[in-house]
């Protein structure tokens, strides 16, 4: 007999004992209440089935390209009325009638502005906005900066959102593509110290740096609300002393994969909340050219502005920000052209968008007077979805966001405030991956939100399709979505953006349409 057969038989029995203790585990029956409830199972580990498949949804993506119709119809809408919301808290849903003709799409009727009465003839129903006269009519005070010939100063956009839009997804393909026609450059404000790389830009810093954000996790040491139009800060660590502390520098460099036109700027701006202290900014452009501004000690804000001709004639390379002495407050450095458009990217992290009344009035008011705002956009939604838990709250959560809307409103009289609503958003049921059934709630409460108060409203969720488009979104070739269900790939982001695009473009073609009937009825 051979001593080796032994110890393999003993292996070969191990293997088959273990493989049938998996197999067994694996087939248990289903206990909800049991101690391994959680752990997977046989019929659990397929694949996860969608509601809608990725061919239909590719569908309803090409629906966006074809002319439109009257008969266009993409299947059962998930579309709920809009009910004016009172300014007090009620303990049960408002009823639910039929839109009224003030706040729907505007086909039927010139929008005080312009006339949209064409807009079905050429923009799906699903990427038109949605908002009332009014709304329309301030939408049409953008359109009118933009046909100035010189556009001179730079008209800026402000891109708020959750993270969603981090590392300049979406707004990154909408810059790029408005300042193809409406001419500009720059990537607009950078977070000092961005957690999250972005496209925009590349960033890396020296010494020690600490960012302090108003949204998200926040730091319960900073006892002040200056956070400024960013909502966070990023300030050299004040705890070491002066003869352990490095020199705090910011260094920006082009993104090798991100758009040409970041790169074509010739004014800085930096927004600073508190100087303790006399600071000296030395910048360097370019590892050659360097400038020395001195900051005074001030308690709430002040904005550097200065030009850069040198990037006029030469394309830009690096630009390092050095601060020495004191320990300031930076919101954000920001970079473009002094004409044309210029599209900011303010990506918050787990934020609802209720965040803004908590800002210091003052600093912030500040912030946004020292540039040209023309137009802003709010995209939130999608970190509140997970915690309501009935209608009641999803109309709680669009009263708080009600008063955000005025806010802006109070600090930018006059400029347009575009709401994009969440995307669909997915969770496994068994084996399947359904949207989320609140929601449709938080949707709706954004929706009414927007339209009462007299701005305008875009249904990302159904301009995707709808219920269950996420899953199908994941499953897409290429991805358009990953694989939390949540956000969306590059790609996915880029197909957002430029159907958000196109429903800008559709309103600007129609205001451009109305004024030039209208010059030609003024004409002698």
């Amino acid at each position: 007999m051979n001593h080796n057969d032994h110890p393999v038989r003993k292996t070969l029995v191990f293997f088959v004992a273990v493989w049938t203790g998996i197999f067994a585990f694996m087939a248990r029956p289903h206990s909800p209440s049991g101690p391994f409830s959680d752990w997977p199972r046989w019929g659990e580990a397929a694949p996860s089935e969608a509601g809608m498949s990725p061919e239909e949804a590719q569908l309803v993506l090409d629906a966006y390209t074809h002319p439109v119709t009257d008969g266009d119809f993409l299947g059962p809408t998930t579309e709920s009325p809009i009910v004016a919301v009172p300014d007090s808290v009620t303990t049960q849903p408002p009823p639910a009638p039929s839109i009224p003709p003030s706040a729907r799409t505007g086909s039927e009727t010139d929008m005080g502005g312009y006339d949209r009465a064409a807009i079905h003839s050429f923009l799906h129903k699903n990427l038109q906005l949605v908002g009332n006269d009014e709304a329309f009519q301030t939408l049409g005070n953008f359109f009118a900066a933009l046909n100035a010939p010189a556009r001179k100063p730079a008209i800026h956009v402000l891109h708020y959102g959750d993270s969603q839009i981090e590392g300049d997804r979406i707004t990154g393909h909408l810059r790029n593509s408005w300042q193809s026609l409406w001419g500009g450059g720059g990537p607009g404000f950078l977070s000092p110290v961005s957690p999250i790389p972005s496209l925009a830009m590349r960033q890396s810093w020296t010494g020690e740096w600490k960012r302090y954000a108003r949204f998200g996790k926040q730091d319960t040491t900073i006892q002040h609300d200056r956070f400024g139009l960013m909502a966070a800060f990023a300030q050299p660590d004040s705890a070491l002393s002066d003869s352990t502390r490095a020199v705090a520098s910011l260094r920006f460099e082009p993104h090798p994969r991100g758009y040409r036109r970041n790169r074509s700027f010739n004014q800085l701006h930096v927004a600073l909340g508190q100087v303790n202290e006399p600071t000296t900014l030395q910048l360097t452009l370019n590892e050659r050219d360097t400038v020395s501004i001195g900051l005074q000690p001030d308690s709430l804000a002040q904005n550097v502005s200065l030009p850069l001709a040198a990037l006029d004639s030469m394309a830009f390379e690096s630009l390092e920000l050095q601060f020495d002495g004191g320990y300031p407050e930076i919101n954000g450095v920001g970079m473009w052209t002094d004409s044309g458009i210029v599209v900011h990217n303010f990506a918050m992290r787990g934020s609802s968008g209720t965040v803004f009344r908590q800002l210091d009035r003052d600093q912030f008011r500040q912030q946004l007077g020292a540039i040209r705002t023309e137009l802003v956009m709010l995209q939130y939604g999608g970190n509140t979805v997970p915690y309501i838990e009935d209608a009641e709250r999803a109309e709680l959560y669009g009263r708080w966001f009600t008063s955000q809307i005025r806010l802006f409103q109070s600090l930018l009289p006059g400029v347009p405030i575009i709401v994009i609503g969440p995307s669909d958003m997915a969770r496994k049921t068994g084996t399947r991956m359904e949207t989320y059934p609140q929601l449709l709630w938080v949707r709706d409460a954004l929706k009414t939100a927007a339209i009462n108060n007299n701005v305008l409203y875009w249904d990302m969720f159904e301009v995707m399709g709808g219920e269950g488009s996420m899953a199908a979104w994941v499953q897409s070739e290429p991805p358009l979505a990953s694989s939390d269900h949540i956000h969306f790939t590059p790609t996915g982001a880029k197909q957002i953006a430029e159907l958000f695009r196109q429903s800008i473009q559709a309103e600007w073609t129609l205001w451009q349409n109305t004024q030039a009937e209208q010059s030609l009825v003024d004409a002698p």
